[in-house]
């Protein structure tokens, strides 16, 4: 079993494959944290209860002993623990004091279902433990999921109602989580549109520390992840403990640091834009957070969320199947096509390698810009004769799949479906509403608006002929007010929003589980784990310049499966930023990823034209390690003033992997040299690029010394087999 509780001690002994997390229940009755770390024999602890001195903390009932010594596992406030709360529950009189106190516990073989419609990672052993607050009658249930061959632990929490009136949870946090000390650095994401995920790094201060967004969305900003590492950690060696919400709405993290230098990792839906009334009998579920610990530094963290959310997460459906190959026609075409062009592009991509036409915005409605139609979602006849089954049937005869675009949750001013029902979008009462790309936000908390879309997206899809779905979503949430919820529920609207998505996106992908769906936010703003339990793979960014998208890809990978990133070869110059770099580095970069292509096949240079079956075939022939292989980082483009990035993915039976090289700005000093880790030692690798065979022991200390570059941002992809 991976979950033990010892009555002599009380104490509960959670274990994974190289972790252990020690909770024990204290003589006033606290479930106190007492250990997560590297796996240890299951030992009472109950001897180290570090005491904080200082007259000005309150002592708790009958003790001498301070209530913000307590390292508690769901820490409430106002009562004498000063530092971050997780739960803030509001009663009619207007008190927010909650006293939890350990009530009991029960372990369940499998982890029980979450009624709400939250995403969370599937099986698990469970245990789920009881707090009670015996003055109001609040309770709150501790899930924690163990899985025996990962290195991941799972929380989640959900608030009961047991007490005779109306509550308003002001907070509900998913985790709060003690370590003894702050010798950490702190890391989580940072980012914009066309400039998603990358990771930033700060010293721990006496003080607290928060990142997070209240867009509605996990956002292009600041993505649901901190990661707390030892000093001196690194790509392979250091302890790292790292925190994931799997949610896909406004988020808040922080790391707090007491006068004892005490640290607490802090994390949920963000209370900034929360808050929930719950009626006596009511309760209220978090989303789930995913913890992990690595005692290998950053790689062995990497390494073990992507186990892990390919086994846990991605639907089995897909998380192993050849990824569809896609033309997107959004860069080649924006809303400027008919179905004679669309024909024409379909029949010129025939016999490339590429098995899937995708047709991006402009289909519908009056939808002819980024003005108006969004919402109309009926064939425009005039574009498309015939409408989309003419366009999938053209697909068909010449060997492909059809992909079609989405975005369910937007809505035009200009269109019908606004004219007819304005007050389904978010917008505050007696204002004009706020746009953004000329859109607005459909009500996805009322049920009304829901069901009319799942309809209507139901109808669309069946009657289509699409082999593949892009859902969008291009704006952030605001004017967070719905016509249908009374005053004292308008906290609820984005937590709502986000249930109503899921249930958009459970009802589809249920409805068509032999259509491939693939999730985009305007480009990488809803890239989570959440998402990724509906759809097996995100559009990374809308910036596909390569050498941005090695930093973005770089941030995105840190915790996600590669082949949850989407990568499109896309055109040089690129269309975002005029940058002009190479094919080679294109296709490159692209391929650490599910690979597709981005661009009107007009305008493709014949030579690049003619090497696509090439590029393709080799995709396919290195597929399945990306999507099952580890990955192993060298150098990268985050390291200072850093001019290089290594990748390298290895099989898990270590007999053949995968190497990229880039480089920047050209240098004329030494020529590049990279060593390849993950390799078994004693085995004997064929490099086919560079004609030599060495063992796997020399390609890790010693090396490769590669060829100069001509110009600036080349790149290298490099093929390791093992000789038998």
């Amino acid at each position: 079993m991976s979950i033990r509780y010892c009555d002599e001690c009380r104490t509960f002994f959670l274990s994974g494959k190289r972790f252990s997390y020690f909770m024990r229940v204290t003589p006033e009755g606290y479930l106190y944290h007492a250990y997560y770390g590297e796996r240890m024999p299951e030992t009472d602890l109950s001897y180290y209860r570090p005491d904080i001195a200082g007259s000005c903390n309150t002592t708790i009932h009958g003790t001498r002993r301070r209530l913000c010594s307590v390292m508690q596992e769901y820490a409430t406030g106002f009562l004498g623990d000063f530092r971050e709360p997780a739960l803030i529950p509001l009663d009619e009189r207007g008190c927010r004091m909650c006293d939890l106190k350990y009530a009991s516990y029960e372990i369940f073989s499998e982890k029980p279902a979450i009624r709400s419609g939250i995403p969370t990672a599937r099986g698990g052993e469970t245990l789920k433990i009881t707090l009670r607050d015996e003055t109001s009658g609040v309770e709150v249930y501790l899930f924690y999921t163990v899985y025996p061959d990962e290195d991941i632990i799972t929380r989640r929490a959900e608030i009961v109602n047991a007490t005779s009136g109306n509550i308003h949870l002001e907070r509900a946090l998913s985790i709060t989580l003690d370590f003894y000390d702050n010798e950490y650095e702190m890391l989580t994401y940072q980012g914009r549109h066309n400039g998603e995920r990358y990771p930033q790094a700060n010293s721990l201060i006496q003080g607290r520390v928060s990142v997070g967004n209240i867009r509605g969305t996990s956002s292009h900003h600041h993505a649901p992840l901190v990661i707390l590492r030892r000093p001196g950690a690194g790509e392979e060696q250091g302890e790292v403990f790292a925190a994931s919400l799997t949610y896909s709405g406004s988020h808040y993290e922080s790391v707090e640091v007491d006068e004892s230098f005490r640290t607490r990792l802090s994390m949920g839906i963000n209370p900034e834009s929360f808050n929930w009334k719950l009626e006596p009998g009511e309760s209220f579920e978090t989303p789930e957070a995913v913890l992990c610990y690595s005692p290998e530094g950053m790689g062995g963290m990497t390494r073990r969320y992507h186990d892990f959310m390919r086994k846990y997460i991605i639907n089995p459906r897909w998380v192993n199947t050849p990824r569809p190959l896609v033309l997107n026609s959004w860069e080649g075409m924006h809303f400027k096509f008919d179905r004679d062009r669309l024909f024409e592009t379909i029949d010129r991509i025939e016999g490339l390698g590429i098995d899937t036409f995708v047709l991006d915005d402009g289909w519908f409605g009056a939808r002819n810009s980024d003005r108006a139609g969004l919402g109309d979602w009926f064939v425009n006849e005039e574009k498309l004769p015939g409408g989309l089954k003419a366009v999938a049937d053209r697909c068909h005869e010449r060997g492909l799949k059809f992909g079609l675009w989405i975005e369910p949750e937007m809505v035009n001013p200009d269109s019908d479906l606004y004219r007819a029902h304005p007050d389904w979008a978010l917008s505050a009462p007696d204002r004009k509403p706020y746009e953004a790309r000329n859109q607005l936000v459909l009500d996805f908390s009322r049920r009304d608006v829901v069901d009319y879309i799942k309809k209507v997206m139901y109808d669309v899809i069946a009657n289509s002929g699409a082999e593949y779905i892009k859902w969008d979503m291009n704006r952030s949430l605001s004017e967070d007010w719905s016509h249908a919820l009374p005053a004292d529920r308008e906290g609820e609207v984005q937590h709502r929003y986000v249930l109503g998505v899921y249930e958009l996106a459970r009802f589809l992908t249920e409805s068509f589980p032999d259509i491939f769906f693939e999730g985009c936010t305007g480009g990488g703003g809803r890239f989570d784990a959440a998402v990724l339990t509906f759809f097996p793979q995100i559009w990374t960014s809308d910036n596909t310049d390569a050498y941005d998208r090695v930093r973005i890809q770089y941030g995105t990978e840190l915790i996600y499966p590669i082949s949850a990133s989407s990568n499109h070869v896309s055109l040089s110059p690129n269309i975002r930023n005029g940058r002009i770099i190479g094919a080679d580095t294109r296709r490159n970069v692209a391929y650490f990823g599910s690979y597709g292509y981005e661009f009107d096949v007009n305008k493709v240079p014949a030579d690049e034209l003619e090497r696509i079956p090439a590029d393709i075939k080799k995709y396919r022939e290195i597929e399945d390690l990306m999507q099952t292989g580890d990955l192993y980082r060298g150098k990268t483009t985050f390291d200072g003033d850093c001019n290089e990035m290594i990748q390298t993915v290895v099989s898990k039976d270590r007999r053949s992997a995968v190497a990229i090289y880039f480089q920047a700005l050209n240098s004329l000093a030494i020529a590049p040299r990279i060593r390849i880790p993950g390799l078994a030692d004693d085995v004997v690798y064929s490099v086919e690029e560079l004609g030599l065979t060495l063992p796997g022991i020399v390609l890790r200390n010693v090396g490769l010394a590669l060829p100069r570059f001509k110009g600036d941002f080349g790149s290298l992809l490099l093929t390791f087999k093992a000789v038998d």
